[in-house]
């Protein structure tokens, strides 16, 4: 990887130049992610990209079936709960206490923070389940969406049970942070009193919430588009169309609060015990509403089954998303990209300026490869050291790190959480990414400021 950003150097930066141009053009993700894909594979293969390209396919849908597999489960388990109607139930409990505009965003916010374990759940269910919900007071589908990915990205980088704590922690306990005797999360505690970006972003979406932080940037018009015309979608897009119910469905036993509550709570349960596996969990989940719900007569096997293989086939275009998205990060990791960028940055990550840096590049990074589990394992082992030899604070040094993959996560249109988001509120990655990024950027600038001021004080 080295000889590849020697060899290739600034022009590796080139298919990211591009696929962020033709975003910005096209508002479109899938495009550009194939368009940056073949201009890298171009650069780095020549005559070959073509096998390449389609190597690269197989290699990614083969590496990440872990993710394909939880990503088209959970749409499986949603629409199960969304066909016996138990979501329902839920949101009725939910509208219960959602009666205001501002209760609503604030009932959305609180199920996200209850749902910490993994991001993919937690997007998936919270969004599925609250949409009907904000869009009875008119609230636009980008601020419902800004609410719900600006709260699960930064909740599981902060929950110590969850799949981003165990993989953080792993990178922690490989470079040495972890005491003899001590354990990795126990590291990984140390660091989140620092991650000052994830703190301040949720400060800020409950600012919102409560009308103590103005709307900004495009999402002011978003919302007075939706105040004003009752459209509450972004432009050139429009609500899908529901089949109508027949005659049979309307007339079949419908999912109470308990048949909604008790599938989540098996889903949670086995995740946590499996270690935080999010598609031990779902699967449980699966198995364990398939009983329930034969037994309570509110569907039958071929019906279970039929709905399982719809909500997977409902996730197909989340996939191909993620999988582009995979590709694109694949070939610029082949182009040396994430090394040139660190290489340049390197002479900067200097004494108090270090946790500030690291900050900023990994923000950069992470949005550039739309990975931040990726971005952590290449960053982790460089500012360890660096750390350590300029008597900087470690743990502020790191949690530099960790805070930067998650507003390059936010701010990144074609990553997982965006393409999630999007998908759950059924509007295009593009206009939850921009919408929230100005927010994500005055949560960044106070952030730098508190690492310049720690690295001057503790470091």
């Amino acid at each position: 990887m080295e000889a590849a950003a020697v060899q290739y150097g600034i022009v590796s930066l080139i298919p990211c130049v591009i696929l962020i141009t033709m975003a910005l053009v096209t508002k479109r993700t899938f495009e550009p992610l194939v368009v940056g894909t073949l201009v890298a594979l171009l650069i780095s293969s020549r005559e070959d990209w073509f096998v390449d390209f389609v190597n690269s396919a197989l290699d990614v849908v083969s590496r990440e079936t872990w993710v394909i597999m939880v990503v088209g489960l959970m749409g499986s388990f949603l629409f199960v709960l969304e066909k016996s109607k138990s979501t329902l139930s839920f949101a009725g409990l939910l509208s219960r206490f959602a009666t205001t505009k501002r209760r609503a965003l604030f009932a959305e916010w609180l199920l996200s923070m209850c749902l910490f374990i993994d991001d993919y759940l937690n997007i998936l269910t919270t969004g599925n389940t609250v949409k009907r919900i904000t869009d009875n007071f008119k609230i636009s589908r980008t601020l419902a969406a800004f609410t719900l990915g600006s709260t699960s990205a930064p909740i599981v980088v902060l929950a110590p049970l969850s799949t981003w704590a165990v993989f953080f922690s792993s990178l922690l306990d490989n470079a040495g942070m972890v005491p003899e005797g001590k354990s990795a999360i126990g590291s990984y505690m140390a660091c989140v009193p620092y991650m000052f970006y994830p703190i301040v972003d949720l400060l800020i979406v409950l600012l919102v919430i409560f009308g103590l932080f103005p709307l900004i940037g495009p999402m002011r018009g978003m919302e007075r588009r939706a105040r004003e015309l009752g459209n509450l979608y972004p432009e050139g897009l429009s609500a899908p169309v529901e089949e109508p119910e027949n005659e049979e469905e309307k007339n079949a036993k419908k999912g109470g609060l308990l048949e909604f509550l008790l599938p989540l709570a098996v889903l949670l349960a086995v995740t946590i015990l499996m270690d935080i596996d999010v598609l031990m969990g779902v699967t449980a989940a699966l198995f364990f509403t398939a009983v329930l719900y034969i037994a309570k007569k509110l569907t039958t096997v071929s019906e279970y089954v039929d709905s399982i293989w719809e909500g997977f086939n409902s996730m197909m275009t989340v996939v191909g998303l993620l999988v582009a998205a995979f590709m694109f990060k694949e070939a610029c990791d082949d182009l040396g990209m994430a090394e040139y960028v660190i290489s340049r940055v390197e002479p900067f990550m200097q004494s108090g300026y270090l946790p500030a840096v690291v900050f900023l590049i990994s923000a950069v990074m992470t949005f550039a490869l739309a990975n931040a589990w990726g971005l952590a394992a290449i960053m982790v082992p460089i500012v360890v050291p660096l750390a350590q030899g300029m008597d900087v604070n470690i743990f502020l040094s790191v949690a530099a790190i960790f805070s930067g993959a998650t507003l390059g996560t936010q701010a990144c249109f074609y990553s997982d959480n965006a393409i999630l988001v999007g998908k759950s509120f059924d509007i295009r990655p593009f206009d939850h990414a921009i919408t929230q990024l100005p927010f994500s950027l005055v949560a960044a600038a106070v952030s730098t400021v508190l690492y310049l001021v720690f690295g001057f004080t503790i470091g």
